[in-house]
C-alpha cells in the first residue's frame, strides 16, 4: 500500500543522498577509467625493441635478389659477293662508329697476313653479340672451308680486343702404298688418295736422293704412313706429316723416319739414325720435263749445228721459282751472253752451280750475298739464246784445282746433316720400330696416329 505523505510532515533526506552518491560514482567511473595506466602489450613491446622472427612459410616465399643478365642480341650472317666486312656489319644496322672501332682492333691485334678484314670471301661466316644499346660485345669470324682457325673479338673492361684461335683437329694415320706403272702421280691416284697434295710431301722426304718426276721406273714400289686431319664436322682438312716412308727401286731402296729432336726440330733419318739431308737437292725447281740433257753432242735449235751441251735444260712455265740446290755465296748475278740473266753460286767442298735464261732475280740478290739451300734466287724466263721458257742449269766440280762442268743428274750427293746422337738413339729406335710396324699394313689401313715420343732431357 503506498505511503502517503501527510501535509506538514517533513520529508526524509535519505533518498537524495543515495541519488547523489550514485551520480558521483557514475561520473568517476566514466572519467576515471580513461586515466588509469594501460597495461603493457607484450606483442607491441617486441615489435619496438627487437625484430620479430619471420614466419618460416613466408621466409620461403622471399627469394634473394640476383642481378639480371643484360639482354643481348645475337646475329649470324655471311659475306655477300663483292662485300667486305665493314659493309656486311653496317648492313646489320650497327652504327658505323662501332663497326670502324672493330675493324681498327682487327688491324691492330691480328697480322694482316693472317687476316685482312678488307679482303674477305663470299660465304665467310660471322657471329655477333650486341648489348641492349646495340654495341658490339663479341664477334666470331670463320672463313669458308677453313677448319683450322677462327678470329675472335670481345669486349673486356670496355675495350675491344682481337685474337686468332686454332681449332682442334682430329688426327689419324693412313697407309698409302702402290706400284709405279708410268709415273708417281698416277700411282698415287690409284691408291684413292689425292696426288696433288701428296706428291710434294713424298718428294720432300727423299728430295736429296730421288727425283720422282724422272727417276721413277716401272715396277718401283712405295709405302708410307701419313697423317690425315679432320675438322669438328668430320670433314677432311688436309694431310699432316709423313711419319715413315720407303721406296724400293731396281737399283736402290730408301727408308725415312720422322724424328723430333729435343729442340723441337723434326727431320728425316734412315734406319740407322743417319740424316737424310744431303749436300745438294736433286733439282733446282719444279719442272715439267728435261728438254735437253747433259751431252757432248746436241743439235742446237738456233745455231742449227751440233754442239756440246754441258748442262741440263729444265722446261717450266714463265715465272716458276728457281732455288739454290745448296747453301753458298753468290759469285755472279747479271747478264752473261747466250745464258741471258744468270746467277752463279759457290758452295763448300769445291762445288759451284749456275742458273741461266732467267726472267729476273730475287729482290735484293747481289754478289757476295749468302744464300741458303732451297732459297728462291730467280724465276724461269727465256732471256739470252733461248727458244722458250726453261732453266739452263750448270754444275761444276773442282778437278785438278779447276772448276769443270759435270753432269748434275749423276749420283754426286753426300750426307750433310748430323746423325742422331748416341744419347737419344734408344728413343729413336723405339719410334722407328713403331713406324716399321705401320709400313707392313695394307694400302688404306687406318691406324691410330703414332705420335713422336717425347724425349726427356
Amino acid at each position: 500500500m503506498p505511503v502517503r505523505a501527510y501535509k506538514g510532515q517533513p520529508k526524509s533526506p535519505q533518498p537524495r543522498r543515495w541519488v547523489f552518491f550514485c551520480l558521483l560514482i557514475s561520473v568517476s567511473l566514466l572519467f576515471g577509467l580513461g586515466k588509469e595506466p594501460a597495461k603493457e602489450d607484450p606483442v607491441a613491446k617486441v615489435t619496438e625493441e627487437s625484430p620479430a622472427e619471420s614466419d618460416p612459410v613466408e621466409a620461403d616465399l622471399i627469394l634473394p635478389l640476383t642481378p639480371q643478365k643484360p639482354k643481348t642480341t645475337r646475329i649470324v650472317g655471311y659475306i655477300a659477293n663483292k662485300e667486305n666486312l665493314t659493309e656486311a656489319l653496317t648492313s646489320e644496322n650497327i652504327s658505323r662508329a662501332d663497326v670502324l672501332e672493330l675493324i681498327d682492333v682487327l688491324h691492330r691485334d691480328i697480322k694482316r697476313a693472317s687476316f685482312n678484314p678488307n679482303i674477305v670471301r663470299r660465304g665467310d661466316r660471322y657471329e655477333l653479340e650486341l648489348d641492349s644499346h646495340s654495341t658490339i660485345q663479341h664477334l666470331k669470324y670463320t672463313r669458308q672451308n677453313d677448319h683450322e682457325t677462327q678470329f675472335i673479338v670481345e669486349r673486356i673492361d670496355g675495350q675491344l680486343k682481337a685474337r686468332q684461335e686454332d681449332l682442334p683437329l682430329k688426327r689419324e694415320a693412313i697407309i698409302v702404298s702402290g706400284r709405279i706403272k708410268d709415273n708417281i702421280w698416277n700411282a698415287l691416284r690409284e691408291t684413292g688418295e689425292n696426288p696433288a697434295l701428296l706428291c710434294d710431301k713424298l718428294e720432300y722426304v727423299f728430295e736429296y736422293y730421288i727425283d720422282f718426276y724422272n727417276d721413277c721406273r716401272t715396277g718401283d714400289q712405295f709405302t708410307f704412313a701419313v697423317e690425315k686431319l679432320y675438322g669438328k664436322s668430320g670433314a677432311f682438312v688436309r694431310y699432316g706429316e709423313i711419319l715413315a716412308a720407303q721406296y724400293e727401286g731396281d737399283n736402290e731402296s730408301f727408308q725415312a723416319f720422322l724424328y723430333v729432336d729435343p729442340s723441337g726440330e723434326d727431320r728425316y733419318y734412315d734406319s740407322n739414325g743417319r740424316s737424310l739431308q744431303g749436300l745438294f737437292l736433286r733439282k733446282p725447281l719444279n719442272f715439267t720435263r728435261i728438254s735437253s740433257p747433259f751431252t757432248s753432242r746436241r743439235f742446237h735449235p738456233i745455231l742449227k749445228r751440233y754442239t756440246a751441251h754441258h748442262g741440263v735444260d729444265y722446261a717450266a712455265p714463265y715465272g716458276t721459282k728457281v732455288w739454290a740446290i745448296a747453301s753458298g755465296t753468290v759469285a755472279f748475278v747479271g747478264r752473261k751472253g747466250p745464258l741471258g740473266n744468270y746467277i752463279e753460286i759457290e758452295h763448300s767442298n769445291g762445288y759451284k752451280t749456275g742458273y741461266g735464261h732467267l726472267r729476273g732475280f730475287a729482290r735484293g740478290l747481289k754478289k757476295g750475298q749468302r744464300v741458303s739451300q732451297k732459297q728462291t734466287i730467280g724465276y724461269v724466263g727465256s732471256t739470252g739464246r733461248s727458244t722458250g721458257p726453261h732453266l739452263h742449269f750448270n754444275f761444276y766440280a773442282t778437278i785438278n784445282g779447276k772448276y769443270k762442268l759435270v753432269n748434275p743428274t749423276r749420283k754426286i750427293n753426300r750426307p750433310a746433316g748430323q746423325p742422331i746422337s748416341e744419347k737419344y738413339m734408344a728413343y729413336f729406335r723405339q719410334q722407328r720400330d713403331q713406324y716399321l710396324a705401320l709400313l707392313d699394313r695394307k694400302n688404306g689401313s687406318i691406324v691410330t696416329t703414332a705420335l713422336p715420343i717425347e724425349v726427356a732431357e
